[in-house]
């Protein structure tokens, strides 16, 4: 081996070494904040978030108060980590429904959400005290990482259910006489409604022997019904009268595309 090729085989090992470096840090990085987070997660969903301190998630962490600060700038930041987990969780619940799911509103509703809502309550509990005005959240640019990747998961959410309900007016599965907008604006609303379901009305369903598996799809069939053709609703008069209209108004929205003006 030549000098020449001796010293370029010591700069690429130098060169790995510290590649090799760095994915070390990044990795022990990545642990400490999800070790950090697991901590927060424990106070968060035991007390109010007023009730919790930075020094008591420190504590919790086993780190100072100096290390903790490295990784997150305040207490708000740190709690959108935490509600960024359980929205992430969410996202993956909807979409693996929405593969198996005998239409989008059960994915949606009680596959999706209902499902977030049994299986992980303290980050459903998390997500609406996030989006219950507690925070000031209209200012994107001043928003944490976490705080704007939630807003644009949830959007995803939004788009994803948009998109299934336009190709199922296409399909002629959806009326095609409502606002494809309206209605996912509104099964969104149902759906996120569910995570803060008051004990009354908990109550009310226990009382009447009815669980919250049963309610979920009772919620899922009507908003299913108040937009989807079925078999039974199309053989009334009201009903042969919604799809003449839908109908008319599909003749009339491809006309415009055949003859634009």
């Amino acid at each position: 081996m030549t000098l020449a090729e001796r010293k370029h085989r010591e700069k690429e090992q130098r060169r790995e070494h510290v590649r090799r470096l760095a994915e070390r840090k990044h990795r022990e990085k990545e642990q400490r904040r999800e070790h950090i987070l697991s901590a927060a997660e424990r106070l968060f969903f035991s007390r109010w978030y007023d009730d919790v301190s930075m020094d008591e998630i420190a504590t919790e962490a086993e780190l100072s108060k100096a290390t903790l600060y490295l990784y997150f700038k305040d207490k708000e930041s740190l709690f959108f980590a935490v509600v960024n987990r359980g929205i992430k969780i969410l996202c993956s619940i909807v979409k693996e429904e929405k593969k198996h799911a005998a239409d989008l509103f059960t994915a949606l509703i009680s596959g999706g959400y209902g499902r977030f809502l049994k299986e992980y309550p303290n980050h459903a509990k998390a997500y609406f005290y996030f989006r219950s005005g507690r925070f000031d959240l209209s200012h994107k640019d001043t928003l944490s990482t976490d705080a704007q990747e939630i807003l644009a998961l949830v959007n995803t959410l939004l788009e994803m259910l948009l998109s299934s309900i336009k190709r199922g007016i296409e399909d002629r599965v959806v009326r095609s006489d409502v606002n494809p907008v309206s209605v996912a604006v509104l099964n969104m609303l149902i759906a996120e409604g569910l995570l803060n379901m008051s004990s009354d009305l908990r109550k009310m369903l226990e009382d009447n022997e009815l669980t919250m598996q049963q309610f979920l799809a009772d919620v899922a069939q009507l908003a299913r019904h108040m937009v989807m053709y079925t078999e039974a609703g199309m053989n009334t008069m009201g009903g042969r009268h919604v799809k003449r209209r839908s109908e008319r108004r599909a003749t009339r929205q491809n006309d415009k595309i055949a003859n634009p003006e």
